[in-house]
């Protein structure tokens, strides 16, 4: 594999959208992606966006006469984190799950959290270039507590699982670095 300094990536800015239809599909326009894909809203600079991974653990199996015959990996769930700060309906539902609103206030289900699955896609921009990610199908519900600290932007932490699609042969997609005709 070469070196190609121009394939390297500063996060400078960033834009997250949701579809809750799940209908959108990836946009051809990453700039303007359409009236489904609707952006979250703010979302925290000190850390915004984490990709995490479960599982994947590497078994090596032996046989009785190779002690290294084969290897296993278990398997992988990814989740897209990130902390939505706007204090509104929209927030509220991706952070503690499907429900009402009662005028002004968000009625928090006392049951089992319900998620809110729809289509996700991301556009991460440095400079006039940026690279994205287009997931299919995800499931967004809270993953860390709010904290109200008086020197900062408070916000809730979500995270979006992806989930499989059965009629696609992949999870989801991470674009190239390339360079952009938006701003």
């Amino acid at each position: 594999m070469a070196l190609d300094d121009g394939a390297l990536v500063v996060p400078g800015a960033g834009h997250i959208y949701f579809d809750r239809t799940g209908t959108a599909t990836r946009p051809t326009d990453p700039y303007d992606p359409g009236p489904l894909l609707e952006e979250v809203g703010n979302t925290t600079r000190e850390s915004p966006l984490t990709i995490n991974q479960e599982g994947g653990e590497r078994t090596t199996l032996p046989t009785w006469q190779n002690s290294a015959a084969r290897e296993a990996v278990s398997p992988i769930t990814h989740q897209f984190a990130f902390t939505l700060l706007q204090w509104d309906e929209s927030t509220y539902e991706l952070y503690y799950g499907q429900s009402t609103m009662d005028g002004d206030y968000y009625n928090v289900s006392k049951g089992t959290p319900v998620p809110v699955e729809g289509c996700m896609y991301i556009r991460i921009d440095d400079g006039s270039a940026f690279a994205d990610f287009w997931i299919p199908r995800a499931s967004m519900l809270r993953v860390d507590n709010v904290e109200l600290d008086p020197e900062n932007l408070s916000g809730y932490p979500v995270g979006a699982t992806v989930l499989g699609a059965s009629e696609l042969d992949y999870l989801f997609q991470i674009g190239a670095k390339r360079a952009g005709t938006g701003s």
